[in-house]
């Protein structure tokens, strides 16, 4: 069975959204933005085509050295996420410092403290963290890449004491995708899957039972004539006025 997750740019070839689906994955992450200028074009609308077929998503932003707030303002202004949304900062570039890093991941929560925030690396956060602990692991979750046959891949626990996603090979056949791309396993069961991927403050499908209908009006009872019955002598002339109109004149 395929990864349940893939990860997309536009370099990768525009899968059969419902193949895939079908096949057994279940969420794409696609590349936004990179830099402070940069956007995929395929972004948007493969995004679009995907959560029609059913299939959760997110994206995420590669990291370059120089101004954070600047590429995290490029990021937002371009994903423009939903309350509890998740944003993913890719962290391969050997030029970015871990203290840019974590302005990255500080400027995006300043800015939008209900992002929910993942790391991207492999060997480059191992590299930097070496055996130190980072506060990061209390305000990210790890998407940890490491290509290897191993059961589960090395992470750095001292700050994170689990991985939550793991890109293990880049080398993936999924049936409706026209060449190999990255899969991801999940560090969990699908229910965990979609808590992490859909965002948290999505508003819920309203399942409210509708008010009943108003029963219809009583019909108007049938108009029955008025008798009136009036013995009189003979001879006696009678004038009938009903509502100021000459009915009888005897």
């Amino acid at each position: 069975m395929p990864s349940a997750v893939i990860d997309l740019s536009h370099h990768n070839p525009t899968p059969d959204w419902i193949r895939i689906r079908s096949a057994g994955v279940l969420g794409v992450i696609h590349k936004a933005t990179e830099g402070t200028t940069y956007v995929d074009p395929q972004r948007e609308t493969r995004l679009a085509a995907a959560k029609k077929a059913g299939l959760l998503t997110a994206t995420y932003h590669f990291l370059r050295p120089g101004d954070m707030t600047k590429q995290m303002a490029h990021y937002l202004k371009t994903v423009d996420p939903v309350e509890g949304e998740r944003m993913i900062l890719d962290h391969e570039d050997a030029n970015v410092s871990l203290a840019q890093l974590e302005r990255a991941v500080g400027t995006l929560l300043a800015s939008r403290p209900d992002l929910q925030i993942t790391i991207y690396s492999g060997a480059l956060i191992k590299q930097q963290l070496g055996s130190t602990k980072s506060d990061l692991g209390a305000l990210t979750s790890l998407w940890i890449a490491q290509y290897t046959n191993a059961a589960a891949p090395t992470w750095p626990r001292q700050t994170w004491p689990q991985w939550s996603l793991w890109q293990w090979t880049d080398k993936e056949n999924v049936p409706g995708i026209a060449a190999p791309v990255d899969g991801n396993r999940w560090n969990g069961d699908e229910a965990g899957l979609e808590r992490w991927l859909a965002p948290a403050g999505a508003k819920p499908v309203d399942t409210a039972v509708p008010p009943p209908p108003e029963p219809a009006p009583a019909p108007e009872p049938p108009r029955l004539p008025v008798v009136i019955d009036i013995a009189m002598p003979p001879g006696t002339e009678i004038d009938i006025v009903v509502n100021g109109k000459m009915l009888v004149s005897e």
